[in-house]
């Protein structure tokens, strides 16, 4: 009987130091530009292939809207991200991420308005007028809101959820102005020419881009780089890069994106 007890003493810390030593499964997120099943084929993708380049266990975890997503942000969910800049920067700065890789090139976003409008010449003349932009955390629109900070002196924002709707807005008269990366304008001015023009250029940005969190080991990391820059993984973001049209991947210092922490500041919680 006490040789039967002793085997089991044995067996059950075995099974609870096996229990100590699984490996843990890595949660891959992204904002929720498309559906599930886009997704899955983008995301997705990417996480079975980290898997297999580095034995590590990832599973993308898919969010269908941005107050999901960003509450996931706010509170440290998950232990990959590809997304942009602010976000970047506010992850290395309270929950200690790194930057690891990012789209080649840089985000380049204009102040669109109505041609010929001689009302509106420069962002300061947008204080008290309507400007169409996409709802927070949209980089455009946090980038509009830092020029701002008097909130007694701002423009007022008119939520619209395409480009397309924004410049017939802008056309109409409902809104003066909104935020546009420079391909989207090129698009929009085909689309209405000799309608539109850039009033303001806004500093270039870095990139999207992949950022790891603190939970991952340091070695893990380094594979995690090497696999996303090698031949395999560009052709695992592929569909990634298609979407926002690089065609390169580059390795990404903390410090380039650090500063654009500061533009998630008009959102609650952050």
């Amino acid at each position: 009987m006490r040789r039967y007890i002793t085997v089991m003493i044995l067996s059950l810390l075995c099974i609870s130091a096996f229990a100590d030593v699984t490996p843990p499964t890595y949660v891959f997120m992204a904002p929720p530009r498309q559906g599930p099943v886009a997704g899955a084929a983008i995301y997705g993708r990417i996480a079975k292939f980290l898997t297999k380049a580095t034995g590590a266990s990832f599973t993308f975890h898919y969010v269908n809207n941005w107050l999901t997503y960003t509450e996931a942000v706010r509170t440290n969910q998950a232990d990959l991200y590809f997304d942009g800049p602010a976000f970047i920067g506010w992850r290395i700065a309270r929950w200690h991420d790194a930057a690891a890789v990012a789209l080649k090139g840089q985000l380049n976003l204009v102040l669109v308005g109505k041609a010929h409008n001689q009302d509106v010449t420069q962002v300061s003349d947008l204080i008290g007028r309507g400007v169409c932009a996409f709802s927070p955390p949209n980089l455009g629109t946090l980038t509009l809101e830092s020029w701002f900070q008097n909130p007694e002196r701002k423009p007022y924002i008119v939520v619209i959820h395409s480009f397309p709707e924004g410049m017939r807005d802008i056309i109409t008269g409902k809104c003066v102005g909104m935020m546009e990366p420079v391909p989207v304008f090129k698009r929009m001015s085909a689309k209405f020419p000799g309608l539109i023009r850039i009033i303001h250029k806004a500093a270039l940005m870095p990139n999207q881009g992949f950022s790891i969190g603190a939970r991952v080991p340091p070695a893990l990391r380094q594979k995690i780089i090497a696999a996303l820059l090698s031949p395999a993984g560009l052709e695992a973001t592929k569909p990634l890069r298609d979407m926002f049209g690089h065609k390169g991947l580059v390795a990404t210092p903390d410090s380039l994106y650090l500063p654009y922490r500061k533009l998630l500041n008009v959102m609650v919680g952050f």
